[in-house]
This record gives C-alpha cells, structure tokens and sequence, in this order.
C-alpha cells in the first residue's frame, strides 16, 4: 500500500503521537523552569551575600528580573499569536544560556558589581516576556482535550522543576557559584534540543492588516469583554503586587537580618524556603490532578488568597525557622491552586486566534504586579522593618477580596467540563 495514501491515523497512533508532543513541551518547560529554580536562590545570594545590598538595592535588583515583563510580554503575546511558537521557543532557549555564561565569567574574573546583576536580570526577564506565551498558548494546542489536566500537569512540571532547580542552587556551597552557573546555561540548552524536536506549531492568526500596537490592543480588548478573564487578570496583579513582591524580597531579607545566616546558611536557608514553597504548589497539584474537574475555580483561587493573607500576616511575628518553612509550605499550597485555577480559567475562555495575547495579558498581571511589589516592599522594609512591613500587604489584600466577592463574578463562576 502506497505509504502517502491519506488514511486517517489510527487512534492508537494518534494518542502516541499526542503523548510524544506532551513529553517533548513538558521537557522544555522542564529545563526553562529548572533554570529558573537555579537563578531564584542564586540572584538573591549574589545581591545579599556577595555585594550585601541594602533592602532598598535588593528590592530594585528583584524589580529588574521582572520589570521586562511591563514592556515586552504583551508585545511577545502578540508575536507569538502571529509566529510558530516551536521556532520562538528555540530562539529563546538558545539566548538564554548566554546571561548566566557571561555571569560566570564575570564571577570567576572578580569582576562582579550590582550593574553586571541588573544587566543579567534584564536579559533573562525580557527572554522571558517572550517564552511565557509562546509556550502557554502552545499548551492547548499540544494537549487537545482534557485542558484543565494538561494546565495542572504543567504547572506541577514548572513548579517540580523549579524545586530540581534550587535543591542544585543549594549545592553551591560545595560545587561553587561559576559552576552552577554553566549548568545552568547546559540545561538551557537542552529546551534547546527539546523545541527541535517539537512539530511545527504555526500561528492560528494570520491578520497581517493590523500593526503590531493594534494587535496589542484586540488583545487586551479580548480579555476585557469576558468579565472572568478580566477578573482573574486583575485578580493576578494583585497577587504580584501583595504576595510576590513580599516573597521576592521579605523572605530573603528575614533569612539574612532576623536568622542571621552567614553566606553558606544564607543559601542553604534560602533553597529550605523555596523548597517548602514549590513543594506545596507539586503536592496541590497533585492533589488536583486527583480531583479531576473543578467547577467552583473562582471559590479555589479565593479561599486560596484569603489563606495566603494570613500567612502574610503572621510573618509579623518572630518565629522559629522550622515554623517559617511550614507557613511558607502552607503558602505554595495556596498559590499552586491560585496559579492553576486561574490560568485553566483562561486557557478555556480564550479564543485560539487571541490566546497568546489573552494569557500574555494573564501573565502580566503576574509579572507586572511582581517588580512594583518588590521595589514597594523593599521601600517599606527599610522604613517600617521586617516585621510592620508585611501587614501593609496583607491588609490591602483584605479589601481587594472583598471587593471582588461583592462586585465580580469570580464567587458564582462555574466552569463546564473542558
């Protein structure tokens, strides 16, 4: 029989091929997210161990790993909703085993200064404004069915992954910054190999009229005409503004000032914390993935918050270090379910020729509350303390919760089976 006669694939053949594109995405992600675990706790050393910044210098140095993320990630929406998602995600694994090369060489020359970190922060924050979505509208596209399982298996690939990522970061002490620094640049690279091997992923949008602003533009006005997508955009800002920006620069502050950690606790101290945190997000998520369908998101993501505030809250006290790693455990758990519900919310509600725009949208509420939270939180440290500074937060968040509950529709939303 003539192999190109066109024959429906078999269904076997069909879920084989449908598990092979989900294994290929699921092992880019793996090696961005790993990548990313290694930079969260070796940024923060080299900013507060290495060059012992001030908390206002802290907070701007976190700022600058995310403020990318305010200019460019719509605009990378925008490109990925009208480019092959598999080429941008090449490029973007390929670049981005530079910074962390030339961090090294700068490291191991003794040339190391607060301007070099900024420059690495900004470099991998804006490749990363354009590989977020990219990626999370491919995500639909590879798993065909079943949306909100593939969300929650990604998000548990991100979240397990960022943990690999920093259990390495806290071998620094034995392998030596430079080194983890190069594995951080080969594990790049292997995304790299990863997005090769992916099919082709070409855009479902192929409006060449409109200019790159406009396209921006009906993006942003297809997220506002779907009140939940909108909700939970706005929802999402509030959570990088409060809960990020607190956790980017609070928590490494505490280990440092209130712990009194030298440079080798300070980074085993620092992993402990980041450890306990994604692993809450892994053991929710597979709790989820038990669970199956969720109608109820919106109830989720709110209890989820309104658990995550007073935790906030009580960081006010002074605590044991085994006490802060529970709450901080606590904590993930609640963000795992927030980050899943909300974006398996938008995932659905997007359309496929707007929905790297949509998510991009979704992920700038994130990223672009983040940097303005941390730069805040790090102004408030250094005029409040540690310990007054974090009932700011948590109080603001009293209020936008409730606000949403009386004057939105994330409370009544309920989700059919996707």
């Amino acid at each position: 029989m003539n192999e190109a006669t066109p024959f429906p694939p078999e269904p076997g053949a069909a879920l084989a091929a449908r598990q092979r594109r989900l294994r290929l995405y699921l092992g880019g992600q793996a090696s961005w997210f790993i990548s990313l675990g290694i930079q969260f706790v070796i940024f923060p050393f080299l900013v507060t161990q290495v060059l012992h910044e001030p908390a206002v210098r802290v907070g701007i140095a976190q700022m600058s790993l995310m403020a990318p993320a305010l200019l460019f990630m719509l605009l990378g929406g925008t490109v990925a909703d009208h480019s092959d998602a598999r080429r941008i995600l090449i490029r973007v694994h390929l670049f981005a085993a530079v910074p962390p090369l030339v961090l090294a060489t700068v490291f191991l020359t003794g040339h190391l200064t607060y301007a070099t970190l900024i420059v690495y922060a900004l470099a991998m924050g804006t490749l990363g404004a354009f590989a977020i979505p990219a990626r999370d509208s491919a995500l639909t596209r590879v798993a065909e069915t079943n949306i909100q399982q593939a969300v929650t298996l990604a998000m548990g690939m991100q979240m397990g992954s960022q943990l690999v990522g920093m259990l390495f970061a806290a071998l620094a002490a034995i392998t030596g910054t430079p080194a983890l620094l190069f594995f951080q640049a080969a594990i790049m690279l292997a995304g790299f190999w990863a997005a090769l091997k992916l099919e082709p992923l070409p855009p479902r949008n192929h409006a060449a009229t409109m200019g790159r602003f406009a396209q921006i533009v009906d993006g942003l006005k297809s997220a506002a005409e779907t009140p939940i997508v909108a909700t939970v955009i706005a929802l999402n800002f509030a959570v990088g503004l409060f809960y990020v920006g607190s956790f980017l620069v609070v928590l490494p502050l505490m280990i440092r000032d209130i712990y009194q950690s030298t440079p080798s606790e300070f980074t085993l101290r620092f992993a402990l914390i980041n450890i306990c945190f994604w692993g809450g997000t892994i053991v929710v998520n597979l709790a989820l993935l038990r669970i199956g369908h969720v109608g109820h998101r919106g109830r989720m993501m709110m209890a989820s918050l309104s658990c995550g505030l007073v935790i906030l809250a009580v960081f006010h006290f002074a605590m044991p270090f085994w006490l802060l790693c529970l709450l901080v455990f606590l904590w993930g758990m609640g963000a795992g379910t927030t980050m899943t519900m909300g974006r398996t919310i938008v995932q659905v509600a997007a359309s496929d020729s707007h929905r790297a725009r949509v998510l991009a949208a979704y992920q700038l509420g994130f990223s672009g509350g983040a940097p303005v939270g941390a730069l805040i939180m790090g102004l408030l440290v250094g005029w409040l303390g540690i310990f007054d500074a974090v009932l700011v937060p948590a109080t603001i968040m009293i209020g936008i919760l409730a606000l949403l509950y009386f004057f939105s529709p994330i409370w009544s939303y309920r989700a059919a089976a996707d």
